[in-house]
């Protein structure tokens, strides 16, 4: 996917926002308002405005601030990994082949022992499943810490990933 489909979807997500937080329906049955209930304020051409109304319980420049943030974090992550996995699949071709020619001599147990110990998490000798969750928990984690925007910008980011 190329940078147009990620400002093409950036922009979209921008376009929508404000679709998707309309106020609920609420059933005429269960609740009935009156005027007497609306609070009003009273404006300097002597109008009357319900107060509350017209201000969104969402900042919508928040949102897809948060959005675009996320496209932006996981797209970087996707192509990042990318070059991880082509340096580390590279290095395992040229070393078995330094190997297999007998100019190295490769302890694939120490190997296997450091990659174990790095992402086993539960300390059972076996990196499972709950192990790798929990890294990429950690690592979500750290990626939210201390922002507003939370939900949208992992709305983002998987989307980012996604379609990066």
């Amino acid at each position: 996917m190329g940078a147009a489909k990620i400002i093409t979807l950036a922009t979209f997500s921008t376009a929508t926002t404000p679709l998707l937080f309309k106020e609920p329906v609420q059933c005429q049955a269960a609740y009935v308002q009156t005027q007497k209930d609306i609070p009003v304020s009273i404006k300097e051409d002597n109008t009357k405005v319900a107060v509350g109304q017209g201000k969104s319980l969402f900042h919508k420049g928040e949102l897809t601030f948060g959005t675009f943030l996320g496209i932006c974090t996981g797209f970087l992550i996707k192509k990042v990994g990318k070059i991880f996995a082509a340096f580390v699949g590279t290095g395992f071709v040229f070393l078995q082949y330094l190997s297999q020619q007998g100019y190295v001599t490769i302890h694939w147990d120490r190997l296997e022992g450091g990659y174990t110990n790095s992402l086993d998490v539960d300390k059972n000798g076996k990196v499972t499943r709950r192990d790798i969750q929990s890294k990429w928990q950690t690592f979500i984690n750290f990626l939210t810490n201390n922002i507003q925007f939370k939900s949208s910008f992992l709305i983002g980011f998987y989307t980012g990933i996604r379609y990066g």
